[in-house]
This record gives C-alpha cells, sequence and structure tokens, in this order.
C-alpha cells in the first residue's frame, strides 16, 4: 500500500442525524421538558479503544483509535455469531435525558479542519510548507530549483482533492455517518496508509431533547500499519506455512551456494519464499470488493509492487562471474517480482585458486514493496581445484530432525556433496544401522533417504529416536571420506486440548483448579481413585451431569474444513444411564450446537475407552475457528481427555489390498465356520462404467474369521505404544428387523505365533441395505476391557515390533458381511 501525504482527513459534512426513540427519524416529539440531557463521561472511555481528554481550547474531546488491521468485532445482529470488520460508534453514547430520553436527537454536524489549505500554494501553502510540500513533490508540483511551480486551478483542485480539504462529496473509504452513530471500517484504510499515517474523522455534534443542547466532539483515528517483504515457506496456494510446534511463520533463509572452479554456471533463485503481507491483503480485500482503483482516489492508492533493486558485486570479482543481464526473472503483473534466478560463472577463478582455496562472496540487494525497503544477500563460495579430485563434504555428520507431527521428509544424501572436477557422482557402500529400515523408512532412491515420522507415534514427547546411515561418494575414478546421515527423530504432543501446556488438560495438579474443565458445582472434583493414569483423574459424583471444556483448553484454528481428528477419553461407569455424549459448540456458545456425537456407555467397574472419530471436518472449522466442548458423561471416573487430527495416507496403509478392483481376494482368508467370495454386489460403489468388487464373507453356525495374515499385512508396523484406525465399509444383508441390535462386529490384530492381541469390539448398524463406514481404533496400550472383564489389549508392554502380525474380523454365526474399503493406519496418540 501507497499513501502520499501523512493525514487523511475525511471531508465536512454538514447533515442532521436522530436519535431512535419513538418516532419517526425524521420527527421530534415536545413534551414539558424540566431535565437537561446528561453526559456520563465514564460511559465514554473503553480500555485500549477509546478515552476522553481535554484539548488546548478547554473543550473535552471524546477519541477513538484502532490499527487499519483491526477486522475483528461483535456482530450488531445479536442473532449472528460470525464476527464483522467494522464497529458503531453510538454519539449518543453515555447520554441521558430523565424527561425525554428515548427521543434524543443528533444534529448540526460539523467538520473540523485541522491544517492549512494547500491548495492555496501563495499563501498557506507557503506558510507550512513541512505540510504542504510532501503533497506538492508527490503531484510534481516542485521544478529543478525546488520552487513550488504557478499552478493554474486544475492543479489546485488536484492539491486540494489529495489533501482531502471539505470539497469532495462524501465521507471516504472506512467512515460512514448513519442516523445517530459512525461507522468505521479500519481495513478499508488498509490500502492507503502505511506505518506512522493517520486517517481521521473529527466532528463536533449537538445532542438535544427539543429544549436543550449538549455540545459534543468526536475524532475516529485509524492508524495505518506496513508490513515488509519477507521470506518464508509457503504451501502451493501461497499460503504460509507454520511450524507446528510454534505456530509461527517458518524463515528461509537467504541463497547460499557452493561450487567448484570447474563447475558450469550454475543458476539459483535468490528471491525464494518472497512474501509480502500488505499484498496479501489487498487481494483478499479485491476479492470482497472489486478493481480498488474504482474506489480509492488516484491521489491516495498506489498498488505495491515488490522488486529487486541493486545487486552489489563484491569487490575484486572477475568479470563474467556474474552479471545481471543474465538474471531470470518471473514476475506478476499485479503483485511484482516472483523468482529472480542469477547465473554464477566460476571459470574466471580457474586460473586464482587451488585446491583448498575458497573464496566466499556476499552479493547485497534489496527487495522493495515501493515503500520498504528490505536488505538481503546471497552468498557465493568457490573453491579451488586440482586436476583430479575426489568428492568432497563440509560436515562428515549430516545431522536431520523431525517431529513425529511433521510430513514425511526426503533426505538427500549429497547434500553439502561438492565434486571440484564438476564430475557425476554417485553413492557406494550404503550401510544403515541396526533399527534404521523397514515401515516408515523408504531406501529405493539410491540417493536419498524418505522418513514418514507417522511410523514413530510410538514416541511419547521429547523421546528421541535416531535412524544412522554410513556411505561413501564416488565420481567413479575417486572416492571420498565416509559420512553418516543421521535422522533424529522425536515424539510430538498432538493432543490439541492444551497442547502446549498439557498440565491444564490433565487432573495431576490436584483440582480444577487452573484447568480448563468446569463441571457441576459440588459434583465434580478430582481424585486419585478416578486415575486412568498418574495420580489423578476426575469424579462425577452422582447426580453431575455435564463436563464443559472452555475454547482457552483448546488449541484453535489446528482442524480446518475435511481435516480429519477423533475425541478419545477413559470412564469407569459402573451405574450410568445412556451413552457419553460430546457437542461442539460454536464461539464457546452452548447455544449454538453445530455437531453432537455419542459413544456407547458399558456399566463396568473395569475401565472402558471411549473414541469418536471425524472425517471431513464440519465448515464450521476456519483458520479463526472458536469452538468449546461440553460431554455429558453422566456419574463415574474420568481422565486423560484428547482431541488429536490425523491423515491417511496410501502409502502408509498397511493392508496393500483393501478395495479388491481386480476382482481377486488380495491375500485374505477365512477359517472356521466360514465362506468368502468374491463379488460385484459387495462393492460398496454401484452403478458404475468399469466392474467393481468387494469381499462377501458368510458364516456357518459356528461363526469363524476373515484374515489377512503376516505374508500379505506389511510387518513391521506394529509397535507398541501405538495407535491404528481399521476402516471399512460394510454391509450386513442377514440382518433382522426383529433383532435388538446389529450383528456383533469385531476387529483384532494378533500375533500370529504367540496368544497376544489388541482387539475392538462393537455392533454393526441394524440394517440389511445400508452401506456403513466404520473406524475401529485398535490402542496398543490400552489398559481397559470390553465391559466383560476381557481386556482390549492382551499385554499392554507387549513388544509387537518383533511379532509376525495378521489383522483378524470376527464373523459371528449365522451372518453375512460384504466387506470393501478396507484400511488399516497409523494414527497419533
Amino acid at each position: 500500500m501507497k499513501f502520499k501525504y501523512k493525514n487523511l482527513l475525511v471531508p465536512a459534512v454538514m447533515t442532521a442525524l436522530y436519535g431512535c426513540g419513538g418516532g419517526t427519524d425524521n420527527e421530534i416529539v415536545r413534551i414539558e421538558n424540566n431535565s437537561p440531557p446528561v453526559l456520563d463521561v465514564a460511559a465514554l472511555t473503553i480500555e485500549g479503544v477509546s478515552s476522553t481528554y481535554t484539548n488546548d481550547a478547554g473543550q473535552m474531546e471524546w477519541e477513538y483509535r484502532v490499527k487499519e488491521s483491526a477486522d475483528d468485532y461483535p456482530n450488531p445482529d445479536t442473532s449472528k455469531s460470525e464476527s464483522v470488520d467494522f464497529f458503531e460508534i453510538d454519539l449518543l453514547t453515555g447520554i441521558t435525558d430523565a424527561d425525554n430520553g428515548a427521543l434524543l436527537q443528533v444534529n448540526d454536524v460539523r467538520f473540523v479542519w485541522e491544517g492549512p489549505d494547500c491548495s492555496n500554494t501563495v499563501g498557506e501553502g507557503a506558510a507550512y510548507p513541512d505540510i504542504c510540500n510532501p503533497i506538492y513533490e508527490a503531484l510534481g508540483f516542485i521544478d529543478a530549483e525546488g520552487n513550488v511551480i504557478n499552478t493554474n486551478f486544475e492543479q489546485d483542485q488536484e492539491i486540494a482533492e489529495m489533501q482531502n480539504l471539505p470539497i469532495t462529496s462524501g465521507v471516504i473509504y472506512g467512515f460512514e455517518l448513519k442516523q445517530s452513530s459512525v461507522k468505521v471500517t479500519p481495513n478499508m484504510f488498509a490500502p492507503i496508509l502505511v506505518e506512522g499515517d493517520t486517517s481521521q474523522l473529527h466532528i463536533i455534534y449537538k445532542v438535544t431533547d427539543g429544549e436543550t443542547v449538549l455540545d459534543r466532539r468526536l475524532k475516529v483515528v485509524v492508524e495505518g500499519e506496513d508490513a515488509m517483504p519477507t521470506f518464508i515457506q509457503q504451501n502451493s496456494l501461497g499460503e504460509p506455512i507454520l511450524d507446528v510446534t510454534t505456530s509461527e511463520r517458518i524463515d528461509v533463509e537467504q541463497a547460499d551456494v557452493t561450487i567448484s572452479e570447474k563447475s558450469d554456471p550454475v543458476f539459483f533463485n535468490i528471491v525464494e519464499g518472497i512474501y509480502d503481507q500488505d499484498i496479501k491483503d489487498i487481494q483478499a480485500l479485491q476479492e470482497d470488493v472489486g478493481n480498488l482503483e474504482n474506489i480509492y482516489q488516484q491521489q491516495h492508492y498506489t498498488a505495491e509492487r515488490l522488486s529487486v533493486v541493486g545487486i552489489t558485486v563484491p569487490e575484486g570479482v572477475p568479470e563474467g562471474v556474474f552479471s545481471d543481464s543474465n538474471s531470470v526473472v518471473r514476475s506478476n503483473e499485479d503483485t511484482g517480482v516472483e523468482e529472480y534466478f542469477v547465473q554464477i560463472d566460476p571459470s574466471p577463478y580457474g586460473e586464482l585458486l587451488q585446491r583448498g582455496d575458497t573464496v566466499n562472496l556476499e552479493f547485497k540487494f534489496q527487495v522493495t514493496d515501493g515503500n520498504n525497503f528490505v536488505d538481503r544477500s546471497f552468498f557465493v563460495n568457490i573453491k579451488g581445484a586440482d586436476e583430479f579430485n575426489p568428492p568432497e563434504f563440509d560436515e562428515p555428520v549430516l545431522t536431520q530432525n523431525i517431529l513425529t507431527s511433521e510430513f514425511p521428509m526426503v533426505y538427500s544424501l549429497k547434500e553439502g556433496v561438492i565434486d571440484l572436477d564438476g564430475d557425476a557422482t554417485e553413492i557406494i557402500d550404503f550401510t544403515p544401522a541396526e533399527g534404521s529400515t523397514g515401515y516408515g523408512i523408504d531406501l529405493t532412491n539410491p540417493n536419498a533417504v524418505v522418513v514418514d515420522p507417522y511410523a514413530f507415534l510410538n514416541l511419547a514427547p521429547g523421546e528421541e529416536k535416531v535412524l544412522s546411515y554410513t556411505y561413501r561418494i564416488t565420481d567413479g575414478d575417486l572416492t571420498s571420506d565416509e559420512r553418516e546421515l543421521r535422522v533424529v527423530i522425536t515424539g510430538a504432543n498432538q493432543n490439541l486440548l492444551h497442547k502446549n501446556t498439557p498440565e491444564a488438560n490433565g487432573f495431576e495438579g490436584g483440582s480444577l483448579e487452573g484447568t480448563a474443565f468446569e463441571g457441576d458445582a459440588g459434583l465434580i472434583g478430582v481424585t486419585a481413585e478416578a486415575a486412568y493414569s498418574g495420580s489423578f483423574g476426575l469424579n462425577n459424583a452422582e447426580g453431575g451431569t455435564f463436563l464443559q471444556l472452555n475454547e482457552a483448553g483448546i488449541e484453535q484454528g489446528q482442524i480446518e474444513r475435511r481435516d480429519n481428528y477423533y475425541i478419545n477419553f477413559f470412564a469407569k461407569q459402573s451405574d450410568a444411564e445412556g451413552g457419553a455424549r460430546v457437542t461442539f459448540n460454536k464461539n464457546a456458545d452452548t447455544n449454538d450446537v453445530f455437531q453432537i456425537e455419542e459413544s456407547p456407555t458399558l456399566n463396568t467397574t473395569e475401565w472402558f475407552e471411549h473414541t469418536i472419530t471425524y472425517v471431513d471436518a464440519d465448515e464450521f472449522f476456519q483458520d479463526d475457528s472458536v469452538f468449546d466442548l461440553t460431554f455429558r458423561l453422566d456419574q463415574g471416573s474420568f481422565d486423560d481427555f484428547s482431541l488429536v487430527e490425523f491423515t491417511y495416507a496410501r502409502f502408509r496403509d498397511l493392508v496393500s489390498e483393501g478395495q479388491f478392483s481386480q476382482g481377486l481376494a488380495g491375500g485374505w482368508q477365512v477359517s472356521g465356520d466360514v465362506t468368502l467370495a468374491v463379488t460385484e454386489d459387495a462393492n460398496r460403489q454401484q452403478n458404475v462404467d468399469d466392474l467393481q468388487y468387494g469381499l462377501e464373507v458368510t458364516a456357518g453356525p459356528d461363526g469363524g474369521t476373515l484374515f489377512l495374515d503376516s505374508s500379505q499385512l506389511v510387518q513391521g508396523a506394529v509397535k507398541t505404544g501405538m495407535r491404528y484406525i481399521v476402516s471399512f465399509d460394510l454391509r450386513n444383508p442377514t440382518y433382522s428387523a426383529s433383532e435388538e441390535k446389529g450383528a456383533p462386529l469385531g476387529v483384532s490384530v494378533v500375533d500370529e505365533n504367540g496368544t497376544n492381541y489388541v482387539r475392538k469390539s462393537g455392533f454393526a448398524e441394524p440394517s440389511a441395505t445400508a452401506w456403513n463406514t466404520y473406524f475401529y481404533h485398535l490402542n496398543t496400550v490400552s489398559l481397559t476391557t470390553d465391559g466383560l472383564g476381557t481386556p482390549i489389549a492382551s499385554d499392554a508392554e507387549f513388544d509387537w515390533e518383533g511379532a509376525a502380525t495378521q489383522l483378524q474380523f470376527t464373523i459371528p454365526a449365522g451372518q453375512t458381511f460384504q466387506i470393501d474399503n478396507i484400511r488399516m493406519f497409523p494414527v497419533p496418540q
């Protein structure tokens, strides 16, 4: 944004404004009046927003002062919860009238001018050069000797328009005068103000009850802000990528390349990650209101565009190393430069350097948006070479760090490697250390190691796992010293309930004080007997029903539309009625509910795990969405509440064939009194052009099992401490409406060579025709039971990583299940 004068004032307005009382907008009802209007000055102050002071003339000023970026205000329509980007100032604020309060009238509104008329260039303009000369300069009305030219009528009009004296026809931009209020939309000034600029509306007006007049003064000041160009990581849509731990933007370092004197000329981008928040804001505003040039006067608004200026070559650089004429620039017509590739040719150093010599060059330049100039550099390190040279590197141990909450990463084995002869290189003698292969680690690329941190979700927050690989680099003739790539994987806390302050989400403090939880007074409390893990848990006494987790206890803005997530908590309830219910409340308003789900409650003296899975998050979820949670629990003990986001990716799937698109069983088998068939009718997606298939399993009187054994299920992926989701589509055509509920439905992972298992049981939906999607969570460290005393995990400390595992579905006697789209994948705990 660019603004050419430091104090933008609205034009004069001469009008009458009316209060809303019992009469019409243009009617004043006269009654006998004995009491004048009274002003309560205290009502005019809002901390950080509005205040009062006495001006030099001894008059009281009521001043509002806001930043141009302020855009989150309560909706004046109280029936709507969404915030708005404006606020309204009631000109009758703080004024009461004992006799005629409802009919107070605002009138005689006048504009207050606070400066010289610069269009009078030989009079006031000459007397106030500090105010007027910047306007003359911006319009080109100062000659080469620095004198103001003799202006004509049209030029005087240009000056007046730019200064915005009370000549124009209406209140400008983000100011609007209404019947008895002033509407202010601060972000409408964003395109024309920068840091240090202000736009102000300054009026005097009268409030009358028809007999007595009260003089009032109001000043509204919008303060400009300006963001300098920055360099940050962005996604494919140009949106900032945030650090998963700090939620801060991630800087892109200045370009730094190392080459040999024998290298071919290299191109690289010196503005990688370039980003300007002001330009992004203006683009968003244009999407809402259209072309800004149709809204803002030309004298006030000039669009910002990014550009690179003044690349400075270091002293002593030989001719031919760099020339800006060889640079390749890609620009956007509206926003400016997006890429700036420079070329470096190291060959001029061929006669100047020997092996072991290095010349380090810093090229300086600036990036500007038209208002701000940001200093930037790129670095070139040129190494001398002999006639024959082995590949070399500066770091014998290349250490890379990754959190279990991050995306899969590709680590190049050649990072920082240079061959001084410019020869092609390859990796040899590649040797993974013990424990550095298996699920989540892709070694198929001979030049890189790919690590998916989801494979290491068994790591507790802060716990580390180190992967190590040694190798050498050769150019075909000479070989480098040995090098090690070390990948350090660190467990992350992915519970969105007080992710950054876990103690506020738990009960280890021994009370609810300091936590985000609230419940029925006198009925809910923290006790040692209610602990599932740790020392304390939550006890809800008889008569207690609801538990509230307020918005401050949730990491807001992390879930977005179409994301997947689940809620999990542990309960022990021996005498409860109904199921546990979880309600999402928009903007922390329990009267504005947008999502309700239930989880069956088992009356047992053992711990039970409640898990509710949500896929394709509600459209409510946006970057700025705020919500809280209400739990209907009934009496019992509760602990370890969590809200966890997760993703599915095909490469993480432990089931190699779960869609049966080829008409084959894909390694699925049955045991016991069960038959298996691959049929078109068992495919969920019917009436498509190409043939699709699914599994149909039918059990006789003794029932049996559908399973995928260790030769087909990905091995090494099941680990102690991890949680998995088994998702599948199922239809139960043998369901009878006479049955009280659907058929039993169980899924488990078992150790083929022993008796250990992790399982989850439930019931199929009661329908013979409807397809339903199920999400069964298998928690390898669950200490809970199925309500009948049978553990969910046979042994929470069993070492699954070394076991041969298979996936099983229990097929109850006399039932037919049609199953399609089977998946099994890890998710964060």
